[in-house]
């Protein structure tokens, strides 16, 4: 009996990770689509990467859905309970990522000014990156392996820089009137927002070491934090 019921809970804990698979493949679409729009003044895609922000949303409900489900109904332990919980805290983060997928998308134009140009091309550079770390990410968790983990997470010192490098060119910009001065500070907004995206995928990395060996360690910057179950 005892081992039909792990067999059946084994089966949950796939559907449920699943769900978060499918979750982590929506958010890089969409930060790799909406780079492309902001890059290519693609209007059209710009519009459906916003629109299909609401797929990842309902994905994120339903994904904490079945986990408090499964804790409640099914009384997980030992690694069942830290995929779960792990589960739980990375799509609050992956909901995340996806609403600046979507930012970025409405900050595409049909027109860019010339001078501009260049600072459109190196954030959507970052957003690449962020793209890059979603999919090692999402390698990681399938496979539980902390040290992929930890390897993704270090990426995020090159977004980190990135950042740093571009708001002080941003800076040095002398905005000709006052819609100049409005889209040199949404670029300055959208640099955040991808260093933000990269500090999300961070966090993921956190948990996925924490579903493997119940801790989550101090990861390029965020706190170290004593959590086992």
């Amino acid at each position: 009996m005892e081992q039909k019921q792990a067999s059946t809970l084994d089966e949950k804990m796939r559907f449920y990770q699943e769900m978060l698979i499918q979750m982590v493949n929506r958010v890089e679409e969409a930060i790799y689509q909406a780079q492309h729009a902001f890059r290519n003044h693609d209007i059209a895609l710009a519009k459906k990467v916003m629109a299909d922000d609401w797929f990842i949303d309902q994905l994120q409900e339903m994904v904490e859905n079945d986990g408090v489900r499964l804790l409640v109904s099914e009384a997980p332990y030992g690694h069942y309970m830290r995929h779960i919980v792990a589960g739980l805290k990375i799509v609050s983060n992956l909901e995340r990522m996806g609403d600046h997928a979507a930012h970025m998308a409405k900050m595409a134009r049909e027109e860019e000014n010339e001078a501009l140009i260049p600072f459109v091309e190196r954030i959507s550079e970052m957003a690449l990156l962020g793209a890059t770390m979603t999919r090692k990410a999402v390698e990681a968790f399938i496979d539980v392996k902390a040290e992929k983990a930890m390897e993704v997470a270090a990426l995020d010192d090159q977004m980190d820089r990135a950042r740093d490098a571009l708001n002080a060119d941003l800076f040095k910009l002398k905005p000709a009137n006052a819609a100049e001065m409005e889209r040199i500070l949404n670029l300055f907004y959208l640099t955040k927002e991808m260093e933000r995206f990269g500090d999300h995928v961070t966090t993921i990395c956190r948990w996925i070491v924490y579903m493997e060996r119940g801790q989550r360690p101090k990861l390029n910057g965020t706190k170290a934090t004593a959590l086992t179950l």
